[in-house]
């Protein structure tokens, strides 16, 4: 099922650890409005056909391709290798001060899986390593992050965008 996921995607999301299931169909309504592709989900996301993920998401969870990455807590990672070699950048998003702006980490790219995590927490280092960048949102001074479904929708965006941008060069 992911392998059907990926063919022909450009832009995937990726969930790791999300356990809320109105920000699982936040973020679904938010993809299937935004053009993503597919959504994939890593270890500690809960199930998006739970009925308050599928009434939050619009019906979108029952229309766009998603799928499990295999393994667990600290192995599921393993599967980002899979969009590697098929040419994706892989960008985790994370408030961190370091990361670089995300318009900088999109710029360019073919392809784009945007991993998110979860509410709080984020993503857990182990997945952040197995990214090509890390990339951050701008906040105003004395906020330190978005809700996770929010900060995917504005992902989300600035990826079309980059894509617009991308597509008139090559015109």
């Amino acid at each position: 099922r992911g392998s059907r996921v990926i063919e022909g995607a450009r832009t995937l999301a990726i969930m790791e650890g999300v356990g809320d299931h109105e920000n699982i169909g936040s973020l679904f309504r938010n993809a299937a409005g935004m053009d993503v592709d597919g959504i994939l989900l890593g270890s500690g996301a809960a199930d998006p056909l739970y009925r308050r993920s599928v009434r939050v998401s619009m019906g979108h969870v029952l229309r766009l391709p998603w799928a499990r990455f295999d393994g667990g807590f600290t192995t599921w990672q393993r599967g980002l290798e899979k969009l590697r070699d098929q040419g994706f950048r892989l960008v985790s998003l994370t408030p961190h001060p370091e990361a670089v702006h995300i318009a900088d980490a999109l710029e360019g790219a073919e392809k784009v899986a945007l991993l998110v995590g979860a509410e709080g927490p984020g993503l857990t280092e182990h997945a952040m390593r197995a990214t090509d960048v890390r990339a951050r949102i701008p906040m105003a001074e004395g906020t330190d992050s978005l809700n996770v479904a929010t900060s995917a929708a504005i992902a989300f965006y600035e990826r079309q965008r980059s894509q617009r941008l991308r597509d008139v060069d090559t015109a």
